[in-house]
């Protein structure tokens, strides 16, 4: 099995969704705490599919090959 140096999303990569989510903040200071948690479950997701996806790739030493 060879050795996965990053697993999911890179800082950069986060940060950059981070600025692409925070574009449609809202005007209400009300939604704040729901805009927040929206932005934080979304980056969590994109975190996990890139993990999946990196795992995914991954050539499996502990599984037996199917032809």
């Amino acid at each position: 099995m060879r050795d996965v140096s990053q697993l999911g999303l890179s800082r950069r990569d986060l940060e950059y969704h981070l600025r692409w989510m925070l574009r449609r903040m809202p005007k209400d200071p009300a939604k704040m705490p729901e805009f927040v948690g929206q932005i934080v479950v979304t980056l969590i997701e994109k975190n996990n599919a890139a993990i999946a996806k990196s795992l995914g790739d991954e050539e499996r030493a502990d599984l037996p090959e199917t032809s």
